[in-house]
């Protein structure tokens, strides 16, 4: 104020109005610039918890592998041929009280693709691994079941299933006769994926999770979505595989001994059957270890 007591003219000045878009417009632009960030950081966030759950269910099917091998491997009592039992959420079969009693038909029958040449002739380490065979758990020889997705009948994927006995009724000589888990092209050997292990509210009850937590809701259904996600095993002989000829494990020929098996374990979420064969989705994880039979 002057010393009259009046007010400055000059004070009585305020925002224009071109100055006030100006803000507003560079108000706007740097809002929209964070906001741009926000389905970034919730991808990455979705992308990251998927990567911890596959991880963490990859790790708990590897250990459950590893004990089945260890504790739970017999042999079919008219081929000889060995085998071990599963027990992990999602394989819906329960254990036989003796391993005598094992079916092979049960989704907890895991059988080893032992080498089927009984010559005992030397094969090229790698044609020895592409030749042999590769089956596929859970099992779909022999199996009725429907692939989960609207449209599509039983009539209509009739070829994946020949009627064959699972697992060859415990022969490795006549399990997977119909080919349906290998896919031979020019330059690759690749396999299908056409069923899976689903896991449940089990698994995270197996982890340590209390279902009386308040995460739980009145059906016993947890809000995270873990009943999404599922498994399946892929194992074949390893190429690394012992040699019945004895010879330095890195030679370029071998007698395979049956030994040394690799196992693919393969985590899915939303896992479902898509017409023509294989999955809607690639698995968001794919971890292979090696067992000693």
């Amino acid at each position: 104020m002057n010393p009259a007591g009046r007010i400055d003219p000059r004070r009585r000045e305020g925002f224009t109005i071109l100055e006030i878009l100006i803000s507003t417009v560079i108000l706007v632009i740097g809002l929209l610039g964070l906001l741009a960030l926000f389905p970034v950081a919730l991808k990455l966030g979705t992308i990251t918890i998927e990567n911890t759950n596959a991880a963490l269910i990859a790790r708990s099917v590897e250990q459950a592998v590893r004990e089945g091998v260890q504790n739970r491997k017999g042999q079919d009592p008219q081929t000889l041929n060995t085998f071990f039992l599963l027990q992990h959420d999602g394989v819906k079969d329960p254990l036989p009280r003796r391993l005598v009693d094992a079916v092979p038909s049960a989704d907890n029958y895991i059988l080893f693709p032992e080498p089927s040449d009984s010559s005992q002739r030397e094969y090229d380490r790698g044609d020895a691994y592409r030749q042999g065979k590769l089956f596929v758990y859970p099992e779909t020889d022999g199996q009725s079941w429907q692939p989960l997705l609207d449209g599509v009948t039983l009539d209509e994927v009739s070829d994946l299933d020949s009627g064959s006995s699972p697992n060859g009724g415990g022969d490795v000589r006549l399990a997977d006769d119909d080919k349906d888990d290998i896919e031979i092209d020019s330059e690759n050997q690749t396999y299908g994926v056409y069923r899976t292990y689903s896991l449940s509210n089990q698994f995270l009850t197996g982890l340590g999770i209390d279902e009386d937590d308040d995460e739980f809701d009145s059906t016993g259904a947890k809000d995270d979505p873990i009943s999404q996600y599922s498994f399946a095993l892929a194992i074949r002989p390893a190429y690394r595989d012992a040699s019945l000829n004895r010879r330095f494990p890195t030679e370029g020929t071998l007698i395979p001994a049956g030994e040394l098996y690799e196992v693919e374990i393969l985590v899915y979420r939303s896992f479902f059957y898509v017409e023509g064969g294989g999955n809607a989705r690639e698995p968001i994880l794919s971890r292979t270890i090696l067992v000693h039979r």
